[in-house]
């Protein structure tokens, strides 16, 4: 049983333009927030970006991971363990009695090979945390 001192709580998942992590603060700027894509034609790459913050109520260790399906649920990207660093949760833990994380993924060239609802999912210890679709439409063309 998972008590509350030990919650991973999701407090933004999503997918955007650009990730920007301030070097000193660990401020995240996030550029282009959307939900869906309109593409021209499929197959196509893009770059993506994912952004995350979580708060966490203990500094035990855990293993985060991204994972990006297809709309036949075809896994197109896992992640190795996203890195965290602990001992600067347990600082933040002790100041306050929670801690956040805010980590920025900006991936490059992901591949769409058809329209559909692709799904962007994070993990902690295999179990899923949360989802967020990602529509992939056809550009509107002129004149149609």
């Amino acid at each position: 049983m998972v008590q509350e001192s030990d919650e991973v709580q999701v407090n933004y998942f999503v997918l955007c333009d650009q990730v920007i992590t301030e070097a000193q603060t660990s401020k995240q700027s996030l550029i282009g927030i959307y939900s869906a894509l309109m593409a021209d034609q499929v197959p196509m790459h893009a770059n993506i970006a994912v952004a995350l913050g979580l708060r966490v109520q203990s500094s035990r260790p855990r293993e985060l991971t991204f994972h990006f399906n297809g709309p036949d649920g075809d896994q197109i990207f896992s992640s190795p363990p996203l890195p965290t660093d602990w001992n600067s949760i347990e600082e933040g833990l002790q100041a306050s009695g929670f801690a956040t994380l805010q980590i920025g993924l900006n991936l490059r060239a992901m591949p769409f090979q058809k329209y559909g609802v692709y799904t962007a999912a994070l993990y902690c210890d295999k179990t899923l945390l949360v989802t967020f679709p990602l529509s992939v439409l056809p550009a509107s063309q002129p004149g149609k």
